[in-house]
């Protein structure tokens, strides 16, 4: 089995908050994702199986580019879907038919889901942002 490692900070990042990460917290930690999803079941089930790939994402600066760290790629592939819908530029059914089928892509593969986020980067490459 593939595992993803983590940094030792993004490790004490992960760790730092105790139990499941709630919607109230999602939504707090992304201010960008629409708060009229609070009571959207799929969404809350989204919550609480990708919560810990959540609490390590972060939205990429432009100078990151395509691809980006695991913290990137993790906003991109987990949130990015409900930003474009907070901004009005998708609708609300297919963003949460979106939501619904990335869960049950992790429901046929749980514990490599994740690494399937995270493109492979060449040993030694430089980590992603502005140089």
């Amino acid at each position: 089995m593939v595992q993803i490692r983590l940094s030792r900070d993004l490790d004490d990042r992960a760790r730092a908050v105790p139990g499941p990460m709630t919607v109230d917290e999602f939504l707090a930690r992304f201010p960008e994702v629409p708060a009229d999803l609070h009571g959207e079941s799929v969404l809350e089930r989204y919550v609480v199986v990708f919560g810990p790939l959540l609490r390590l994402a972060q939205k990429p600066s432009p100078c990151v580019g395509a691809g980006g760290d695991m913290e990137h790629v993790f906003y991109t592939r987990l949130v990015n879907d409900l930003a474009i819908y907070g901004i009005g530029l998708a609708r609300r059914d297919r963003t949460l038919s979106r939501l619904q089928a990335t869960l049950d892509a992790h429901a046929k593969a749980p514990a490599t889901f994740g690494c399937t986020l995270v493109p492979r980067k060449a040993p030694g490459a430089p980590p992603a942002g502005c140089r």
